[in-house]
């Protein structure tokens, strides 16, 4: 049976705070009293205490919590992110934002006010369910809305399940490729593609939830040739860069060489199509391992095939276009395809890739939680790129977070040396600290040793120990006692007489 007879349902979706405030409310009392009926001191209750209680909450906490109102256990860890992936735990630590529309609707079923636990979520770079309009730049002319942000829902909702299950990109990109991918570093990428790279949505296939895109701008390089991101003005919607995310994880190949153009026409390509072009090589260095490289490199890849008069065209232009064969734009399609796949081999066999991408440290910096700390792929194999991004964040792995940090004990204070102070030499070593008897004192333990005689070599009990020690401590302190005597008034130390002690 609970221990509280009344408390308020909570509301789907609705974070583990919002309901322990609203539990308070319901009893009158201020928050950090009922915190602290759960165990948890005034000292913890700090401005993050929202978050703490979301993010690897504290067992004896949740046990109270159940015990207080007899919500199933299962529910009340639907309400935080216990299970969260640990590479998203600092990302959800620096990140908030709520959706305004579905707080409010949230708060208007409820009839209070109520805080949303995917508010902490950063891979939800947006609402699925509250998008925002699109600017008349991003989207063509009659571009069907309805269907594209169901695809934004449906990305979510698989992101909303991989970030408690590692194994969940298996099913997109298969066994061999799926420890390069995450959603820390799914995210990443449309974080680094909204900063680097604008497009335009030109179309969406409905039946294949396939969109196609065009490159309006793309980053550029400053002096020393590091990247310089867009300006905010000429980046996309978030949404639209998390479909292009996808596209190029769940589909690669179509969406690399049919579904994203250059700015021009293939029969007009310019300079621009080429550093546009280079630049999107660059991006996909950073996220795509190896394995995905070598698709577009193999035999059958590149083997040249003659199709309809065209001219020869790569085996994989054709493979990428087919299921637009029986489509007017379909020549259009596959001289696009033909040219993104030759520009493609020609880039990634440059010396400015080889020499522009050599190590592991990403080299497109990003604001936001997901800013630092990032392993890049690189043209790794997927092992590799796996495994170099569990060694980044493992030192931090284990270290306590949400109310548990409260319970890791201080680390030791550091005293640091005077910046002015010289090194020590071997003639200026400061002598060892080594505590030093008194010769007084030494004398004085010396003379009641005598004195007493031979110690017992047997056995003692407990008690007969202390009785030893409480005479040999007492004729010591009579022997100092004396020796101080005699020094003040110059007279010869003498045996101290034996206490008279009286018969009853």
């Amino acid at each position: 049976m609970p221990e509280l007879p009344v408390v308020p349902l909570p509301v789907s979706g609705e974070a583990l705070g919002s309901w322990v405030w609203a539990i308070a409310r319901t009893y009158g009392l201020m928050p950090g009293t009922y915190l602290r009926r759960l165990g948890i001191p005034h000292r913890w209750v700090t401005e993050a205490i929202h978050r703490d209680l979301v993010i690897r909450p504290l067992p004896s906490v949740m046990e109270r919590l159940q015990a207080d109102t007899g919500v199933a256990p299962e529910v009340l860890r639907r309400m935080t992110f216990s299970g969260l992936n640990r590479e998203l735990e600092e990302a959800c630590h620096h990140h908030h934002l709520p959706c305004a529309a579905c707080v409010d609707e949230a708060s208007r079923r409820a009839g209070r006010p109520v805080g949303l636990l995917h508010a902490w979520a950063v891979w939800r770079v947006v609402c699925p369910d509250h998008p925002p309009c699109p600017k008349p730049m991003e989207v063509a002319d009659g571009l069907p809305l309805a269907p594209f942000y169901g695809q934004v829902r449906t990305i979510i909702t698989f992101l909303d399940r991989a970030a408690f299950d590692p194994r969940a990109f298996e099913g997109i990109v298969g066994t061999r490729m799926a420890p390069a991918f995450t959603v820390a570093a799914f995210v990443r990428f449309v974080f680094v593609l909204n900063a680097y790279l604008s497009v335009r949505v030109t179309e969406f296939d409905e039946f294949r939830d396939l969109a196609g895109f065009r490159i309006r701008h793309a980053f550029s390089r400053n002096e020393v040739g590091e990247p310089m991101p867009l300006p905010p003005e000429e980046r996309n919607d978030p949404a639209i860069s998390l479909v292009l995310a996808w596209q190029l994880v769940a589909d690669p190949m179509r969406t690399l060489l049919a579904g994203l153009h250059t700015a021009n026409p293939v029969h007009h390509k310019t300079e621009r199509d080429a550093g546009q072009f280079m630049g999107l090589v660059g991006l996909l260095l950073e996220f795509w391992p190896g394995e995905m490289l070598s698709l577009l490199l193999t035999g059958h890849a590149l083997s040249r095939r003659d199709w309809g008069g065209d001219g020869a065209r790569t085996g994989l232009a054709i493979a990428a276009t087919d299921q637009w064969s029986n489509n007017p734009s379909h020549s259009a399609r596959l001289a696009e395809a033909q040219w993104n796949h030759s520009a493609w081999t020609r880039v990634l066999f440059s010396d400015a890739i080889r020499n522009r991408h050599a190590g592991w440290r990403s080299r497109f910096p990003i604001d936001g939680p997901l800013q630092s700390g990032f392993v890049a792929a690189n043209t790794k194999a997927a092992s590799l790129v796996g495994q170099a991004r569990r060694d980044t964040w493992r030192p931090s792995q284990d270290e306590r977070t949400g109310l548990g940090r409260f319970l890791a004990k201080p680390a030791p204070p550091i005293r640091e040396k005077h910046p002015n102070s010289p090194a020590p030499t071997p003639g200026r070593q400061a002598p060892a600290t080594t505590p030093v008897t008194p010769t007084h004192i030494a004398q004085a333990v010396r003379f009641v040793l005598d004195a007493h005689g031979p110690l017992p070599t047997g056995k003692l009990r407990a008690r007969q120990r202390r009785a030893v020690l409480r005479k040999l401590s007492a004729a010591a302190v009579r022997c100092l006692n004396q020796e101080a005597w005699c020094g003040m008034t110059g007279a010869a130390p003498h045996d101290p007489p034996a206490p008279s002690r009286k018969k009853r």
